[in-house]
């Protein structure tokens, strides 16, 4: 599944970490540096496979299993929060 960031969120980087309000402007989230990486490859839509690949470029000692776990789990959050929404295209 491709997914890209919400339209009606904002955010911006603060000491090197996405720091998200939703889109009722009652929730701030507040990302770790690969949680910031990962966001800012999401600049446009992106499916799994393409956010593990870019990882995997960044830490190449980590099982790309791994990476593609935590990815997965770490989009589904996104998700669930209305920070990301899933491409139509996907």
């Amino acid at each position: 599944m491709r997914y890209f960031r919400s339209a009606e969120v904002t955010w911006e980087l603060a000491d090197e970490r996405a720091v998200i309000l939703d889109a009722a402007g009652s929730t701030l989230t507040t990302l770790n540096p690969v949680g910031t990486l990962v966001w800012q490859f999401l600049d446009e839509a992106r499916d799994d496979a393409d956010i593990t690949d870019h990882l995997a470029r960044r830490f190449p000692g980590i099982e790309r299993e791994r990476l593609q776990d935590d990815a997965e789990a770490f989009l589904a959050r996104l998700v669930d929060g209305g920070l990301l929404v899933p491409a139509a295209d996907a």
